[in-house]
């Protein structure tokens, strides 16, 4: 047949057949071909490469959830003795992973905020198996400095796995500074419209061959046509994050000069404790943001029940602007005292940017706020 698609076929499979037991027993021995579609399928594999080839890594593994990439990850590195130094400022999931899940598995966490560096260096220095980032972090965005913190863990022995999610490929590489693994929820910026569940994990091939073993067996691979749409969602990645990275900036400018704003959480703002740091390290600043209202709990509720045009919802990253509060959904698992240590306030606002007329979204902001 002459011409091929443009777009890429969806293998719609979970088995392959084959004409040979020879054939079949090379494929299962050197995986040179498909078995079965938990093991690995063509369109997800279209997929990882585009997506190892975006993060500048050998390999990728598409998964059914950011979760799913997250746990695989970790879990294919630790063992019982494991020490794990990680960071609090974490999506809520991963707390729980990270401080609740581990701990029953006897794995020894470590878990330290953003203003603690020195003693997170310290327990890096101490011995650690893995360190656990995420930058821009979920949802105060703190920016935390890769590097240092990279080479400080690589001298111990450790591997390195950082959440890039809130970044997006396009404003930031944490393969520029070396770090062994990277994650992102596909779900988010790199699906892009709100329509799919999948995570994606980007490595070298050193790593590759322990994730895909622990994917097969945990059974959290991405399914076929969920891998189709991140590709499309992955060809329009870059225009839709500089929309939303320029958005963003001025919808935080304009909360930052509001009068019921407490304060904004943007690492484009001067006033954010990591400017300097997301200026180097990052080529764009995101499309994320979370603020404090000057309102209790019941107050920052009717503020979000009278938003128009954002909509009220967990998730990010795509075509329409989004809002939560942190303490309802995303970090509603954790107690009080949990919240407070990843310093998650009752009138603490998320807020996903998204690609519509910036002015539209001012005024949607600006007359909720009114209403407290």
């Amino acid at each position: 047949m002459k011409g091929k698609a443009v777009a890429p076929p969806v293998y719609l499979t979970a088995t392959y057949k084959f004409e040979s037991s020879d054939d079949l027993i090379d494929v299962v021995q050197n995986r040179s071909g498909y078995i079965y579609s938990r093991w690995d399928n063509p369109t997800v594999r279209e997929a990882e490469k585009i997506m190892a080839g975006l993060e500048g890594y050998d390999e990728a593994l598409g998964f059914s959830s950011g979760m799913a990439a997250i746990t695989t990850a970790v879990m294919a590195f630790q063992d019982r003795n494991s020490k794990i130094v990680a960071m609090n400022e974490v999506y809520g999931g991963t707390f729980q992973l990270l401080y609740d899940f581990l701990p029953r598995l006897g794995m020894n966490v470590v878990g330290l905020g953003c203003d603690h560096l020195d003693q997170l260096y310290e327990e890096i220095e101490s011995g650690l198996t893995m360190l656990y980032l995420e930058t821009p972090t979920n949802p105060l965005l703190r920016v935390i400095d890769i590097k240092p913190l990279v080479e400080a863990a690589h001298r111990k022995g450790a591997i390195v796995l950082i959440d890039s999610t809130f970044a997006s490929p396009v404003n930031q590489h944490p393969k520029d500074f070396g770090v062994d693994v990277v994650i992102h929820s596909a779900t988010k910026y790199l699906g892009g419209h709100h329509d799919i569940t999948a995570g994606f994990i980007c490595c070298d091939k050193e790593h590759f061959g322990a994730i895909w073993e622990y994917r097969k067996v945990m059974g959290g691979i991405m399914d076929p046509w969920t891998a189709f749409l991140a590709l499309r969602g992955i060809s329009t990645l870059e225009l839709r994050v500089l929309r939303q990275n320029e958005n963003a900036m001025k919808v935080a400018q304009f909360l930052d000069r509001h009068p019921k704003i407490k304060v904004v959480n943007y690492p484009g703002l001067h006033s954010h404790p990591d400017h300097d740091v997301a200026t180097r390290q990052m080529a764009g600043f995101g499309g994320m943001m979370s603020f404090d209202v000057k309102a209790d709990f019941e107050g920052t509720k009717r503020f979000m029940d009278h938003l128009k045009l954002i909509k009220l919802a967990t998730s990010l990253g795509g075509v329409t602007s989004l809002a939560n509060q942190p303490i309802t959904n995303t970090h509603a698992a954790l107690n009080p005292e949990e919240r407070a240590k990843a310093g998650i306030s009752e009138s603490l606002v998320r807020l996903s940017v998204g690609i519509e007329d910036v002015n539209l979204l001012i005024h949607d902001l600006d007359q909720a706020l009114a209403m407290i």
